[in-house]
């Protein structure tokens, strides 16, 4: 597997593990919400700047982001 992907795997699950923490869901509950609401999607295609920011901030701006597409937390 290459390199990039390896590193955007660690990248996706570090994310979806700290926007777990900051809304108090389980990991799978994160996951499938961002899922739903296009966050994952987002996390890869913008993976070579967003790896680059303060995760928390790319967690509160993943929340941002899935709050205008329809989400609730």
């Amino acid at each position: 597997m290459p390199d990039i992907v390896l590193k955007k795997i660690g990248f996706v699950a570090m994310i979806v593990a700290l926007f777990a923490k900051k809304h108090r869901h389980s990991e799978p509950v994160a996951f499938q919400y961002l899922s739903r609401y296009g966050g994952d999607k987002l996390l890869l295609d913008h993976y070579g700047y967003l790896h680059t920011q303060d995760y928390d901030q790319v967690v509160d701006d993943l929340g941002e982001f899935c709050r205008r597409q329809g989400g609730t937390l």
